[in-house]
């Protein structure tokens, strides 16, 4: 198995939809998707590419702090570190750029994403009500880093 984490291209956006509806039953979108990828600068999308083939991705925003936008890998291919390495990696990024937080937004029901995310050190700052189209409560969660002040973003 040869795996590749890669910048997203329009031409992933086909796989990424069915990704995303497999794994969270709704998509963020043909025309969400390229939005990002063409007209957003703030926005960073990277594929997890496994024997040439699109099997998750992480999307994040990146400004004075970091959010990440969606987050997935195909269930196959969950609990093979996988995901710890799309994680790891925007959590690196986050450090060189030093970013002072990174958020997600989770369905209070994930437990086992929750359980993932505080391994990481991201903590539980406030509950989104009704945030998802079925009515479902978002816990949005924040990793701080420690940065000094007197630094500057590269």
């Amino acid at each position: 198995m040869r795996y590749l984490l890669r910048p997203l291209e329009k031409k992933d956006i086909p796989a990424v939809i069915k990704g995303e509806e497999k794994i969270f039953g709704v998509s963020l979108g043909e025309d969400y998707l390229i939005s990002e990828l063409e007209l957003n600068p703030f926005a960073q999308y990277i594929a997890l590419d496994i024997d040439g083939v699109l099997h998750g991705y992480i999307g994040i925003w990146v400004a004075d702090n970091m959010q990440i936008i969606n987050f997935y890998v195909d269930k196959e291919y969950q609990n093979m570190g996988f995901g710890t390495m799309l994680l790891e990696f925007v959590i690196r990024v986050c450090e060189d750029s030093k970013i002072k937080n990174l958020s997600l937004e989770v369905r209070e029901s994930n437990k086992i994403a929750i359980s993932f995310y505080e391994k990481y050190g991201f903590m539980e700052k406030t509950k989104r009500k009704n945030y998802y189209n079925d009515g479902e409560d978002a816990l949005l969660m924040v990793k701080e880093f420690e940065v000094d002040d007197d630094s500057t973003r590269s």
